[in-house]
């Protein structure tokens, strides 16, 4: 074998990569993705990804790759999703992603049915409308012919991918850990509450570890792809595992960003993280393993806005380049406006679908280069507030941060995101390839490659180059009365939104 073929199945794009033993990175390539907004409904078309798949891999092919030297296929994707299939495996409907809370009222419904403490207990994560388990009650009472059509609810992204290339339904513990419906501590479904909703245990995905082989690529999966049949195919890993693994964090303690479409800090971890605060626990990649992690519904999306909103009305890549320019050139630290980042709602540290953003101690003088400015600042702060609840202590120099994801390519925001948190950001070459090369250390142990996630980690740690950026102590003062007042502006606005 000379590679493992690993892909990433995002929001706004799939990354595809074919990976070598001693984790070299050929032929990293990318296709774009739709999402549907109706409202507060944020849908995608599963097709594409498969279609983004069958792309890639003909690229590949199309330079001289032969489908034979291709040994294994992996894969991550976004979790939290709801796809139904039917007997086909093709989708009934479009798929529900993480971002859409359409279903509060499910969520409220189940919280009074089985009580807040024994979700807790059970899950060790809360139950919220975003969750995969409260959509498929929302289907169930509002599209009751695609419930009884499906053969299966799948969780991920990569999920449906899988299915298409090997006929089988199946999950991995991470994106289980992300339904709503998952015991955290036996990694299988709670039967008893699915049988109470009417939700029979086999519409639900089968959950496999991460490294296992849940099939091989079939006869139309082969004609459609030019992969070769019989290439076997790994169950995969939600996208923040693999973004974890490709980050090397393995060791309790350690942490990282990322900073995508949304967000997250997360640390690894033997043990479980206090939920109230919207945080979650998901399963690694081994068992008696977790991933502490605070999401973020606005990142790299909160990004994007202020690149078309005081850039060049655009966000193509000349509008990044040169909105972040501007931003290099804005004076920080003489002003106090700030921006409160939740664009679509916030899942932690407030649970709050009706919440939206807010511009704070606009001026006359204010211009829209310091605006844009703020933006990147308020998701910042968020991060910051979520770095204290993952770390456990407030924010300080002694922390360092890996950083991840697309937005860790934008070095004004890498400065500002130092500065604003007070400690040192490390950014790993090419960290927005870091979720496929995670997903791509799933596949080692079945090439005999390495069969020790933590070497592993340890290894990709040691890849590359890494720039670090340190904070301005000049600026420490002006960030930290800053971020006190950021965390005083949800409070005072939240009556509104309630309205």
């Amino acid at each position: 074998m000379k590679y493992i073929a690993s892909f990433d199945i995002g929001t706004t794009n799939v990354k595809g990569m074919l990976v070598t033993s001693d984790a070299g990175i050929f032929l990293e390539k990318n296709v774009e993705l739709k999402v549907l907004r109706y409202g507060d409904f944020v849908e995608q078309e599963p097709e594409q990804w498969y279609d983004a798949v069958k792309q890639i891999a003909a690229s590949w092919f199309k330079v001289g790759i032969k489908p034979s030297d291709i040994g294994v296929l992996t894969f991550s994707g976004q979790m939290q999703d709801c796809i139904p299939v039917g007997d086909d495996l093709r989708p009934l409907r479009p798929a529900i992603l993480y971002a859409d809370g359409r279903a509060t009222e499910q969520s409220a419904r189940l919280i009074a049915e089985l009580g807040e403490d024994r979700i807790h207990e059970r899950t060790e994560n809360h139950m919220d409308g975003s969750l995969t388990f409260p959509k498929i009650l929302w289907l169930k009472e509002r599209e009751e012919e695609t419930f009884r059509a499906a053969k299966s609810f799948l969780v991920s992204s990569k999920d449906y991918v899988v299915a298409r290339l090997t006929g089988a339904c199946a999950t991995d513990p991470t994106s289980a850990a992300t339904t709503g419906c998952m015991d955290a501590r036996t990694r299988a479904w709670v039967n008893a509450w699915l049988d109470r909703s009417c939700v029979t245990a086999d519409k639900m995905p089968a959950i496999v570890p991460s490294d296992q082989v849940v099939g091989t690529i079939h006869a139309e999966g082969a004609a459609e792809t030019g992969f070769a049949p019989g290439t076997p195919v790994l169950c995969g890993i939600g996208d923040a595992g693999a973004a974890t693994l490709g980050a090397g964090v393995y060791e309790d303690g350690e942490i990282y960003a990322y900073l995508g479409t949304t967000g997250w800090v997360a640390s690894a971890t033997s043990g479980y993280i206090d939920v109230r605060s919207g945080a979650f626990n998901l399963a690694y990649v081994e068992e008696g393993r977790q991933i502490a992690i605070a999401p973020l519904s606005n990142a790299g999306n909160a990004h994007q806005w202020a690149v078309s909103t005081f850039g060049g009305g655009r966000a193509d890549l000349l509008s990044y380049k040169q909105f972040d320019r501007s931003v290099e050139q804005t004076e920080r630290g003489t002003d106090d406006v700030l921006f409160l980042p939740y664009l679509n709602g916030e899942r932690c540290p407030v649970q709050d679908a009706n919440a939206s953003g807010c511009f704070i101690g606009l001026k006359p003088t204010t211009t829209k280069e310091r605006m844009g400015t703020a933006v990147l600042e308020g998701v910042a702060y968020s991060m910051r507030q979520l770095l204290e609840l993952v770390a456990g202590r407030p924010s300080d120099a002694s922390l360092r941060v890996t950083l991840i994801g697309g937005g860790a390519k934008s070095k004004s925001w890498c400065r500002i995101l130092a500065d604003a948190l007070g400690c040192e950001i490390a950014v790993p070459e090419d960290s927005q390839y870091l979720p496929s090369l995670g997903a791509a250390a799933l596949g080692f142990r079945h090439a005999g490659w390495s069969g020790d996630f933590a070497a592993i980690c340890r290894k990709y740690k040691g890849l590359g180059t890494v720039e670090t950026f340190a904070p301005d102590e000049a600026l420490r003062a002006y960030y930290d009365r800053q971020y006190g007042k950021f965390k005083k502006i949800y409070p005072a606005v939240a009556p509104l939104f309630a309205e």
